[in-house]
């Protein structure tokens, strides 16, 4: 039995930023967490069997059936509380200065030998380091540092046979560069980002995409017209089809027509996944990960509308506002053009450039709270006066719900 420390849930952030392998595949999510200035703290036992929880979440909740990648502080890992977890689903993240603490680098030391795996965050290779730096599993390289910093640590990495997770991966420049010096990991901005090519714009969308949105941004929706715009593209319909012959509806007889699939869905659904379909497209970014991304800052926003008196007179307009958000990665310029091709309120417009107002600071909320960026949120939400565990909650909600969801 071990007493394990925690702060009030009542006081604590939570989120997920993905991992990716070289393949771009989701290997883990690193868990972000902030405690309250004014969290209480208690203590708790935890018994013979790993509860996986933090702060009173199960992570499970939030990496699926992925790995958790979390950095303790001195005190968390004083009071063991990675034993809380179990080791097939934990990385225990710590910077190098924590280990050169004798206490620290001792309790770490247990941890590997129960098999937890050990990330030196944020890590500049010296010989002063070396016996710190030859006990970890996974080294993390900032690729913000300086080039010299970065190849010295990534040689000492690749000759003895360590891990490499290249952080701080913006943009396609220093994406094929951590390829190129054999990075195993990466995680930063750049997974999200569209796919764009700056010299001639967005591509348009395709006639079948950009028909049927107009046509479900009319007050009355016809399903024939929708069936006669989506049909002529033989493409949208066999993903249409593949979606709803999936697993995640679980229909045993199989949907041959687009006009039956069509009426199955129902409208809200419909419009959502055509929404999404217009995203990839702008974006030329059809990964997974991308699309779970812009899925969830929709249902975030959603939800958090709905916690403001104004946000619950049209919560699906801030639903759409989300759903478009990863579109600001481009700059404002390609933004306002992307935007042209989506029948949108000027409200939306407003909040996705973030020129002030309601639909802005929900936007702003739920953006930051995404990145870890907590402090100009947690401002916002006070104006609001909105409960922040509440929004907690409902990011924890959010996720769950996207993983659940059919993104093919």
């Amino acid at each position: 039995m071990y007493k394990l420390w925690e702060s009030d849930i009542l006081d604590a952030l939570i989120a997920r930023r993905p991992v990716f392998d070289v393949g771009g595949n989701v290997f883990a999510y690193d868990l972000l967490y902030r405690i309250a200035e004014n969290g209480g703290k208690k203590m708790v036992v935890c018994g013979s069997e790993p509860t996986n929880k933090l702060f009173d979440v199960d992570v499970r909740r939030l990496v699926g059936k992925t790995r958790a990648f979390i950095t303790f502080t001195d005190e968390m890992l004083r009071a063991r509380l990675p034993l809380a977890f179990s080791a097939d689903i934990l990385t225990v993240g710590v910077h190098k200065d924590q280990l050169e603490n004798a206490e620290i680098m001792e309790i770490c030391c247990d941890l590997k030998e129960r098999g937890f795996m050990i990330a030196l965050k944020d890590f500049e290779y010296s010989k002063s380091c070396d016996e710190i730096f030859r006990f970890a599993d996974i080294v993390e390289i900032g690729f913000g540092k300086p080039v010299k910093a970065i190849e010295e640590t990534a040689y000492v990495c690749r000759y003895s046979n360590k891990l490499m997770l290249a952080a701080d991966i913006d943009d396609r420049e220093r994406f094929d560069y951590a390829r190129q010096l054999g990075c195993t990991f990466m995680e930063g901005l750049f997974f999200a980002k569209p796919e764009i090519d700056f010299d001639n714009g967005i591509r348009p969308l395709p006639a079948s995409i950009s028909g049927a949105i107009s046509i479900m941004s009319k007050p009355d929706v016809e399903i024939e017209e929708i069936v006669n715009v989506l049909s002529v593209d033989s493409a949208v319909c066999q993903r249409l089809l593949r979606l709803i012959n999936s697993v995640y509806f679980g229909f045993t007889t199989k949907i041959a027509s687009i006009n039956q699939a069509i009426v199955v869905l129902g409208l809200d659904y419909l419009r959502e996944w055509i929404y999404l379909m217009a995203v990839q497209k702008i974006m030329n970014n059809e990964s997974a990960e991308s699309t779970k991304t812009s899925l969830l800052m929709a249902k975030f926003c959603r939800k958090i509308a709905l916690l403001i008196p104004e946000g619950k007179k049209n919560p699906e307009s801030f639903y759409l506002m989300g759903l478009l958000s990863m579109v600001v990665f481009c700059g404002e310029k390609v933004l306002v053009e992307a935007l042209d091709e989506f029948p949108i309120t000027s409200d939306i417009k407003k909040g996705l450039l973030r020129r002030g107002g309601t639909y802005s600071d929900v936007f702003e909320m739920a953006f930051g709270y995404l990145l870890g960026d907590w402090n100009n949120y947690e401002e916002i939400a006070a104006a609001y006066e909105i409960d922040m565990k509440a929004i907690s909650d409902g990011y924890i909600e959010c996720v769950e719900e996207v993983e659940k969801a059919d993104l093919n």
